[in-house]
C-alpha cells in the first residue's frame, strides 16, 4: 500500500535515560495516528515529565500540507505551517495539543 496523507508521531525530545549526555531526536514514542485531511486527531500530545522530557509531534507528509497544533487546531483558517512532501518535521506541543492538517 502506498502512502498517502499525513503522518504524525507523538513523542519526546531527546532520550530518556541519560538524556543530559546523549542528543537523540525523538525518544519515547506515545503513539501514532494518521488522521484525515481536515479532521483533528484523537490522541493529544503527552505530559510533560523530567524523566521523558518535552512532548513533541513528529510530522510525515506525502504532499506539501498545511499543518496546525494546539488545544483546538485548525488547518484551514487558524494558526498554521507548511509541511513540505516527504521531509519530516518536528515540533515541540503543549501537553494536550493536538494535530490537523489539509492539502496545500
Amino acid at each position: 500500500m502506498t502512502f498517502s496523507g499525513v503522518h504524525v508521531v507523538s513523542g519526546f525530545a531527546g532520550s530518556q535515560s541519560q538524556r543530559y549526555t546523549s542528543q537523540a531526536i525523538l525518544g519515547k514514542i506515545s503513539w501514532s495516528e494518521a488522521p484525515a485531511s481536515g479532521v483533528t486527531s484523537t490522541n493529544a500530545a503527552p505530559a510533560s515529565s523530567d524523566i521523558a522530557g518535552d512532548p513533541v509531534f513528529r510530522i510525515n507528509a506525502a504532499a506539501d500540507s498545511w499543518v496546525s497544533v494546539g488545544p483546538t487546531p485548525n488547518a484551514t483558517s487558524g494558526t498554521r505551517f507548511l509541511v513540505r512532501s516527504g521531509a519530516d518535521c518536528d515540533v515541540y506541543a503543549a501537553p494536550g495539543d493536538k494535530f490537523q492538517w489539509i492539502a496545500a
